[in-house]
């Protein structure tokens, strides 16, 4: 039986530590001074009036297809190429920072290792219970118990994280009050991935199964962008520039040069558009049409 209750306990322990490694698998980071800094442009409002050190705060660029943007290992913000592809404007691309900021403040991520460990204790304790039922010949009402167990387990870190992410909403909408921006943005965004809900885990993007979006949480941000005159505020002109530009930079060199030229074709003369097309020239060594 202690044998068994061993193999159990083990495999539990291994199950229950997923969450946390989940986002600790090898990732590639990537390094441009010109994106890094219009980040940081971005960032820096957001972090001074959420009472964070905006020096301390580390913003990392990873190279991921893949919508999703996280906080780890303290006072830093990781952000997927992907989400920064499939943002619209800056406004949305602040909107996710904003929340990931909030995030932060809350000190959430210390809390969510409470509630892990708190949702890995119950489920070892269903499992050491079935174990002895099922050592005792009472295989099916141990399975039971076990599958119960982790199924509370998982549905009270779930709840948890929901409220965290409630939390993360309602301080990040004040962020951007308070740096008189538009959550116009992040709305759009929290709406495009909400979207995804009702897919298959294997077909959603990252950032709706580590921030799990709910019906509640978009109206709320819905209610909150109608009542703040900050609503209505326009995007900074440096901001819009600066936005069409990292993004035209990110696809033209992660991107095919024929998907590139498909984005931004010879009839878009605008300076992204250029931009991205000179860099995909240069990937194919043309290097008279990339000048």
């Amino acid at each position: 039986m202690r044998h068994i209750i061993g193999l159990l306990l083990l495999s539990t322990l291994a199950l229950s530590l997923r969450p946390e490694t989940a986002q600790a698998r090898r990732i590639t980071f990537i390094r441009d001074a010109e994106i890094e800094d219009t980040i940081r442009l971005f960032g820096i409002p957001l972090f001074a009036v959420a009472g964070l050190e905006p020096s301390a705060v580390r913003v990392h660029l990873v190279k991921d297809p893949a919508i999703n943007a996280f906080v780890a290992n303290g006072q830093r913000i990781f952000l997927n190429t992907g989400l920064l592809i499939a943002s619209d404007n800056a406004n949305q691309v602040i909107g996710v920072m904003a929340h990931e900021t909030g995030h932060i403040s809350g000190g959430h991520l210390a809390r969510t290792h409470e509630a892990l460990r708190d949702a890995s204790a119950n489920s070892i304790m269903a499992l050491v219970l079935g174990a002895a039922a099922m050592a005792a010949g009472q295989g099916q009402a141990g399975s039971a118990i076990i599958a119960g167990g982790q199924h509370v387990a998982q549905r009270s870190f779930l709840k948890y994280s929901r409220i965290q992410e409630s939390s993360a909403d309602q301080a990040a909408l004040d962020i951007l009050k308070k740096t008189s921006q538009s959550a116009r943005g992040m709305l759009a965004f929290f709406k495009k991935l909400g979207d995804q809900e009702a897919l298959l885990t294997a077909s959603q993007d990252p950032y709706i199964r580590t921030h799990p979006l709910t019906r509640n949480r978009i109206e709320t941000i819905q209610a909150a962008v109608a009542a703040t005159r900050s609503s209505k505020s326009p995007e900074r002109p440096e901001f819009v520039a600066r936005h069409s530009r990292m993004k035209a930079k990110l696809i033209a060199f992660l991107w095919h040069p024929t998907d590139t030229f498909r984005k931004y074709p010879e009839s878009d003369r605008s300076i992204a558009g250029r931009f991205a097309r000179s860099i995909a020239f240069h990937k194919k060594r043309q290097t008279q049409k990339a000048l």
